[in-house]
């Protein structure tokens, strides 16, 4: 146990800082030629001195692969963005059989660092094809790997848009799209972020997303470990919008934060009676709802820190549990109630009888509702509420009274109307989709751009609403256009010395501090006990100006008051932090 837990104080101290700033940048500049980037890539991988950073600088076509590019190293991959926000564009070839390939990036290595932004990754082939049983943008294999993710829009990726094994692997990943990620076979596959280790015992370390949006998607825009453990998970400020089936899967998270999202339209599918004991409710069988908890089992109280050997175990496992769900949005279209029930009306053998989820189910609702076992699970200030998006997100729904244009499918409605009846396999798609080129004319392929829900103004609410942070609720860029606005970054300079509250607060055993200095000079960041007594130095280097995160755990320590203090030049900043084994 305790070495689990040193590799995850270990880790953590390391990625204090971005990528940019821990590789050694030995960079190549790629522009789209008649050479595929895989074959760019890997005739630079077998040279004598590869590059780490790969830049890719083409915006009038598209970049494509006939085969996965593989790294087993630290490296970053960005683009050059157009004046008008353009992105690179990826996307996979047609090979001379008529396949399509499946994985575009796979990161295979260990205790690794990887940095991917300012990407366009498109699951589409170069004639309109997808890979529908394996398309994977981004696949991290390995442990003990970090993988900043910024700025990138992930479009039709047929089975997962980020995936990863291994253990002790963290994300970041901020100001990211994902849309169209849907499947004519599989409600369930076209997912966002998804641990593939599906019921084994994965160690996960940090999982952070904020300002992304999830659009006509599938499934899951957080599936951390699905029965395994996680240290600590946060999702602050995205919108999720028009997705399929449930958009988390995190039953016995431990720490996690929710704040300031939008729910719309989210498990519109709902569950039939034969997915109540298995996929959706591992646990225990029943109604799944948006934000949906169990109470801990044995395995993943004894990765907590939880002596299980005790016969109070479950009751110290879940005192030990922090969970904020605050302040965010949920709402459903009265469209896809009717359709529901419309649909469970002529309910079949083969369709099922339909179950409408909520926002919390019964068995969640009792957790926060029960102080005394869970004192750290928190809900407040969520509001049912239209935010009231653009009158175009009608053509989502493709509700009946509504057109449909051609190129956006079925609608969302339809597409549930056919996987349910036919088993789960939708045999259409459903999105919002652009004109697509003639590729025999143009031979070349490019997304519209801007995205067309943000011209549109999809995703531009109307509704008079400001969340407690003082920003809009959701993903800002739909308000904003620029991806900067509004957001904490870890790359920038910060306008003056700050020390956040860690989180999460109580913590058992880790928790993050997050700082940031305005000018070079040496920081320290010390831990006391309430005697004054000097427990831990987290920091005591000479750093550059910019905004660091740093994982404190206190396994060894009792439980109690401890104060963490920040130094640096002439600031100097004390904070209280509760640790409950």
């Amino acid at each position: 146990m305790k070495k689990f837990f040193y590799s995850v104080t270990m880790f953590a101290l390391t990625a204090i800082i971005l990528p940019s700033q821990l590789l050694a940048q030995s960079e190549l500049i790629i522009y789209a030629t008649p050479n595929t980037l895989d074959a760019v890539i890997a005739a630079d991988q077998a040279s004598a001195n590869p590059h780490d950073v790969y830049t890719l600088a083409s915006l009038d076509t598209t970049y494509i692969f006939d085969e996965g590019i593989v790294f087993n190293s630290d490296v970053v991959i960005r683009g050059r963005v157009g004046q008008d926000g353009r992105l690179p564009t990826i996307q996979p070839n047609v090979l001379s059989d008529g396949s399509v390939p499946g994985h575009l990036f796979t990161f295979t290595m260990d205790n690794s660092t990887v940095q991917l932004e300012n990407l366009y990754l498109l699951g589409i082939s170069i004639v309109n094809s997808v890979n529908w049983g394996d398309g994977q943008g981004v696949t991290v294999n390995g442990n003990n790997n970090k993988t900043y993710i910024n700025n990138v829009v992930f479009e039709q990726w047929s089975q997962f848009s980020i995936n990863y094994t291994g253990d002790w692997n963290s994300f970041w990943v901020t100001n990211c799209k994902f849309r169209n990620n849907v499947n004519t076979g599989s409600v369930y596959t076209g997912q966002g972020f998804r641990q593939r280790n599906d019921l084994g015992t994965t160690l996960t370390d940090t999982i952070v997303m904020k300002y992304n949006t999830f659009f006509a998607t599938n499934a899951y825009a957080m599936c951390s470990p699905v029965t395994g453990f996680i240290n600590y998970a946060e999702f602050t400020h995205n919108t999720v919008a028009a997705m399929v089936k449930n958009p988390f899967f995190g039953m016995n998270i431990t720490n996690w934060k929710v704040a300031h999202n939008i729910f719309y339209d989210t498990y519109a599918a709902g569950m039939s009676n034969g997915e109540f004991p298995y996929w959706d409710r591992i646990w225990t069988p029943g109604l799944g709802s948006t934000i949906d908890l169990d109470p801990m089992n044995k395995q993943n109280a004894a990765l907590a820190g939880i002596d299980t050997t005790l016969e109070n175990w479950s009751d110290l496992a879940e005192a030990a549990r922090t969970i904020d769900i605050v302040d965010n949005i949920y709402f459903r279209s009265p469209a896809i109630d009717a359709f529901i029930n419309s649909v469970t009306d002529t309910a079949t053998t083969a369709n099922d009888t339909i179950h409408l989820t909520p926002w919390m189910n019964d068995i969640t609702t009792g957790m926060f509702n029960d102080d005394t076992k869970w004192p750290g699970l928190n809900d407040e200030g969520n509001l049912l509420v239209d935010p009231q998006f653009g009158a175009k997100y009608a053509e989502i729904l493709g509700a009946p009274g509504t057109t449909v244009p051609e190129a956006n499918g079925t609608g969302l409605l339809p597409y549930i109307r056919l996987a349910r009846e036919n088993g789960g396999n939708a045999g259409d798609l459903f999105g919002y989709k652009y004109s697509q080129p003639d590729f025999n004319t143009t031979g070349n392929w490019l997304p519209e751009w801007p995205l067309p829900e943000y011209t549109d103004e999809v995703l531009k609410y109307t509704a008079d609403l400001t969340a407690t942070d003082g920003m809009v609720y959701g993903d800002p860029f739909w308000f904003t256009g620029d991806i900067t606005s509004g957001v904490e970054t870890l790359d920038g300079i910060p306008a003056s010395f700050n020390l956040q509250q860690n989180y999460p607060n109580p913590f058992n055993p880790s928790t993050i501090i997050e700082y940031s200095i305005p000018e070079a000079g040496n920081v320290s960041l010390n831990v006391y006990n309430t005697l004054g007594q000097h427990v831990s130095e987290l920091v005591n280097v000479d750093q550059n100006a910019g905004s660091y995160r740093i994982n404190f755990n206190a396994d060894k320590l009792t439980s109690g008051i401890y104060f963490y203090t920040l130094k640096s030049k002439n600031f100097k900043v004390t904070k209280k932090m509760l640790f409950i084994k």
